[in-house]
């Protein structure tokens, strides 16, 4: 397990959801974030963009691996640093979630 800190804030906010089946906005742009960190609670995949565009399959960012069972702890991660814009998110599975932290 790979943990990092990030020095320098001073205001933690937290966001999650029970269901992302559409396309939804993890976190909207702030110019003072410091970083954010986004983990798939989910057992399917999970599309990430860093813009205002819909993620799907074939034009995102990033992938999350899901669990192996919901909110299990396996799921992937994404820790971004100097990111100030929109982040949205796709999910693949029924039961989906996903939990974000930002650092501002």
């Amino acid at each position: 397990m790979k943990v990092r800190a990030v020095g320098g804030s001073r205001a933690i906010s937290s966001n999650s959801s029970t269901t992302f089946k559409t396309s939804a906005s993890a976190l909207a742009a702030n110019d003072y974030r410091k970083s954010f960190t986004l983990t798939n609670m989910a057992t399917g995949k999970l599309y990430v963009n860093l813009s205002s565009t819909t993620p799907s399959a074939t034009a995102c960012h990033f992938v999350l691996p899901g669990g192996g069972a919901a909110a299990d702890g396996t799921g992937g991660s994404l820790s971004v640093d100097g990111y100030v814009g929109e982040v949205k998110v796709l999910g693949t599975g029924s039961g989906g979630s996903y939990s974000v932290v930002e650092f501002v």
